[in-house]
């Protein structure tokens, strides 16, 4: 379960950062958004989870490449190419002094609607861009317990996972569920009734020496997930994508989810039942150090 002092510790760092609004520079308890942002009024927007590991930002480029691809989908126009979002992103990092564990969100809405109607021409011809963030934790090796959510993940004909959109009302109410029945998160099915994800994060499992993980069909085909894939696959471990039931889950050998927040956490139970030892498990332990090797090594480097 979340650590209630923790996280009023990373309230309290992000709290004297300095926020990045359409260009401008202002303090956290200054920073704020027009209440006719298309964000705000209707989740019209588009967002990033980046990490920074030892003064330098992992996979920055599929990031940015990410959200710029996100942004066209929804036909938001950026106002900067993607070369100068990644400048605009290292600036902000240098002068807020960000150096070590730390997640980093880049938000773009339409910009704002007057009046706030659903039709985008009410929009301004300006998106509204921020950089915020805070403080985070390394993954907790104790692992979670979930369930699994009566909430379906919006399928792919409903609206395209590759779009990391600001619409996670669904994700939301699954970890709304989730907190209710006193565990860490949930995982979603999909329209098929196979899994998904959880509420924000990929899911795996390992199974006789197979790494798996549920086709992207309603899930984002996430950039630590990707990551992990190749990493197993070094290890000498089949990867493989393919539809997973709650069967297979409860069944598995080791389960864990993967996200930029998550980085590779350990599931010990699902739904009351204890998955494997009940502890992170080999493979999981192994991929975890490997990721942690590579972000620590690799990436953008924040002051060259």
């Amino acid at each position: 379960m979340k650590d209630v002092k923790a996280l009023d510790e990373a309230r309290t760092r992000s709290s004297s950062l300095k926020v990045y609004i359409n260009g401008r520079l202002v303090p956290s308890e200054e920073a704020t958004i027009s209440v006719f942002d298309s964000g705000l009024n209707f989740a019209d927007g588009v967002f990033e989870g980046v990490r920074v590991y030892a003064g330098s930002v992992f996979r920055l480029d599929q990031h940015v490449k990410r959200l710029y691809e996100s942004a066209n989908a929804f036909e938001i126009n950026i106002g900067m190419s993607p070369t100068e979002f990644t400048a605009v992103v290292l600036d902000w990092l240098r002068v807020n002094e960000i150096r070590d564990n730390f997640h980093l969100r880049p938000i773009v809405t339409r910009g704002n609607r007057i009046p706030p109607r659903l039709d985008p021409r009410f929009c301004s011809d300006q998106p509204n861009v921020i950089l915020l963030g805070g403080p985070i934790s390394p993954a907790d090796m104790r692992g979670q317990r979930l369930v699994v959510s009566s909430v379906r993940q919006i399928n792919s004909d409903a609206l395209d996972p590759k779009i990391k959109s600001l619409n996670y009302g669904n994700n939301l109410l699954a970890r709304l569920e989730a907190v209710r029945r006193g565990a860490d998160d949930a995982l979603m099915l999909d329209a098929d009734g196979f899994l998904a994800e959880a509420s924000a994060a990929n899911l795996f499992i390992v199974k006789e020496g197979q790494v798996v993980t549920p086709w992207s069909k309603a899930c984002l085909e996430g950039i630590t997930r990707r990551t992990v894939m190749e990493l197993a696959a070094a290890q000498g471990f089949r990867v493989v994508e393919r539809d997973i039931t709650v069967t297979e889950v409860l069944n598995a050998d080791e389960v864990f989810l993967t996200g930029t927040g998550t980085e590779i956490t350990p599931v010990i139970e699902v739904e009351g039942r204890r998955i494997g030892h009940g502890t992170a498990g080999r493979a999981t332990q192994t991929l975890y150090s490997a990721f942690v090797e590579m972000a620590r090594s690799e990436g953008t480097a924040i002051y060259s």
